[in-house]
C-alpha cells in the first residue's frame, strides 16, 4: 500500500503589534503643480503577547493511503497541533497569524509541498490548516484566522489542524511545508 508522510515545520515569529490606521487629506483638487503632498499617520501599540515554549515546531502528520486522496477536495489525516501564548492582562484576545509566504498557494491558501534532495516528494497534495472549529484558515488571509478569548495572564493555548489536502489524484511520497507565523492582538 502507498503511504504518504508528511512533516509540517511551523516557524514562528514573535512581533509587537502594529496597528496603523492611514490617513490621507480630504482633497479632491489637486494643485498645479508637479509634487502633490500625501501624509500617513499612524499608531504603534506595545502590547504583546509572549510565546510559552519554543516558537518552531515540527509536526508530523500520520500516514496515510493515496486512495484517500484520490479526488480533488478529499481532506485525510488530520492532526492538532497548539501554540500557547501569554499575554498581559489589559488582553482580551489574540490571533495566531499564518502569514503567506514562498510555500502558499495564492488559489487555495493552503501549503505546498517543498522539494527536499533526495526524497520523492507526493505529487497533488497541500497540507490544508484549520481553527479549532474546524473552520479552514487561507494562510495570509485574517478573515480566516479566529481571535482567541484571552481571560487571564495564565497560558493560554490555541489548538489548530493541519491535514492532507488533496489537488487530484496524489501520488506515494513525502510532503515537506512549513508556515510562518506571528501572535497579533487586534
Amino acid at each position: 500500500m502507498n503511504h504518504i508522510e508528511k512533516y509540517l515545520r511551523i516557524a514562528g515569529l514573535m512581533l509587537g503589534l502594529m496597528a496603523g490606521i492611514l490617513a490621507v487629506p480630504a482633497q479632491t483638487v489637486a494643485q498645479s503643480s508637479p509634487s502633490v503632498r500625501l501624509d500617513f499617520t499612524g499608531n504603534y501599540v506595545a502590547t504583546t503577547c509572549q510565546l510559552s515554549g519554543s516558537p518552531d515546531m515540527t509536526e508530523t502528520l500520520p500516514r496515510v493511503s493515496t486512495q484517500s486522496l484520490a479526488t480533488p477536495g478529499a481532506v485525510a489525516g488530520e492532526k492538532d497541533f497548539t501554540i500557547t501564548m501569554q499575554c498581559p492582562s489589559n488582553v482580551t484576545g489574540a490571533r495566531v497569524y499564518f502569514e503567506s509566504g514562498p510555500a502558499t498557494d495564492p488559489v487555495t491558501g493552503h501549503l505546498n509541498p517543498q522539494t527536499v534532495s533526495g526524497v520523492t516528494s507526493a505529487s497533488n497534495v497541500q497540507i490544508r490548516l484549520a481553527n479549532s472549529d474546524g473552520t479552514p484558515i487561507r494562510v495570509g488571509d485574517r478573515s480566516t484566522m479566529k481571535i482567541i478569548p484571552i481571560t487571564s495572564t495564565d497560558p493560554t493555548p490555541a489548538t489548530f489542524f493541519a491535514s492532507y489536502y488533496s489537488t487530484g489524484h496524489a501520488t506515494a511520497g513525502r510532503v515537506n511545508t512549513f508556515v510562518t507565523y506571528v501572535l497579533e492582538v487586534p
